[in-house]
């Protein structure tokens, strides 16, 4: 079924008058679109394959907002494989970097992580249980990370990676006490980037797309902002220091004990995960519906060029570490 039609049917599951509008996101594994749902504006997001579960982010969401002071869209409908949302016109068109940006960011990221602390005591995968969002209550942090990473390398395996996939988890399992010794867990968000969240008057006005929430210690969040933003050594970016969004988080919520010693960890552990990212990403660009070329062969080859050089880079820290 096209992704048009994946959507419509979801919507007029709920409401036989909504109307789709337009196409805004078509990547693996979703399809989001703008909608007319109930009169009025809004956004659907649909499965478009089998690791997507829209049901578990409108868990989410709803969790969110009615147990954290975190903004987010309000959520009109779901369903098992899709959910309706509020449109909001505070996501941010142009994410561009000002320090007032990172630094609001920051507070928020700190804000979810120190509100939603109480409700999880142990690291896992979230899911909808019978009473809303729950989670898979993992032994330990080491085990949650070593299934995302293990997930990563079955993905990989079909792209030539799997293999180092699993050196990272293996790295990650012989260094089980060190990560478990953390000794906090929430509700993170998973991929808190400037795309995803809207600012204003010096707050954070709306955060949008949960859908690699998780529940583990708020450092892995933290990092998953600060690599793609600065980079693994972090440096100033548009002119924004680092030092920013580390200061405003830590305004709020100070980083753990230990944290420097688990960065070179956790860079390994998510390079698996961009690197995935990564091969989706070209994917979709290399075959498009119907079997047309891509409409730029060179998006195709910086992100083909961009996944080499991070697989490169994680041998090349792997080497050091046997080698170490």
């Amino acid at each position: 079924m096209a992704p048009e039609d994946a959507v419509r049917d979801a919507l007029e599951s709920h409401d036989a008058t909504a109307a789709v509008e337009r196409e805004l996101h078509v990547v693996p594994p979703h399809a989001v679109y703008e909608a007319t749902f109930g009169g009025r504006r809004a956004v659907c997001k649909v499965a478009r394959g089998p690791t997507a579960d829209p049901a578990t982010e409108a868990a989410v969401l709803r969790y969110v907002a009615a147990e954290t002071p975190v903004p987010v869209p309000r959520v009109l409908a779901s369903g098992d494989d899709h959910f309706v949302a509020e449109w909001c016109d505070d996501v941010p068109a142009d994410p561009s970097l000002t320090e007032a940006r990172v630094r609001a960011m920051g507070r928020g990221l700190a804000a979810l992580h120190r509100s939603a602390a109480e409700d999880f005591r142990a690291t896992g995968r979230v899911r909808v249980g019978p009473d809303g969002l729950t989670h898979s209550n993992d032994e330990a942090w080491s085990e949650t990370l070593c299934e995302l990473v293990s997930d990563r390398a079955s993905y990989l395996d079909a792209v030539g990676y799997g293999d180092l996939a699993r050196e990272i988890r293996a790295v990650v399992r012989e260094n089980a006490d060190r990560l478990d010794a953390v000794g906090e867990t929430t509700l993170l968000h998973g991929n808190y980037l400037p795309d995803h969240v809207g600012v204003a008057a010096g707050g954070v006005a709306r955060v949008i797309d949960f859908e690699h929430a998780l529940v583990g210690p708020g450092e892995w969040d933290y990092l998953r902002t600060v690599v793609p933003v600065f980079g693994v050594d972090p440096t100033p970016t548009a002119g924004v220091s680092p030092a920013a969004f580390r200061d405003a988080y830590e305004s709020v919520r100070p980083l753990p004990e230990g944290f420097e010693r688990r960065r070179p960890l956790y860079h390994l552990a998510n390079a698996a995960s961009y690197l995935r990212a990564l091969h989706v990403q070209r994917s979709h660009l290399d075959v498009r519906v119907g079997g047309v070329e891509p409409e730029d062969p060179l998006d195709v080859e910086s992100v083909a060029r961009r996944a080499y050089d991070l697989c490169t880079s994680v041998r090349d820290a792997l080497d050091d570490r046997r080698d170490g």
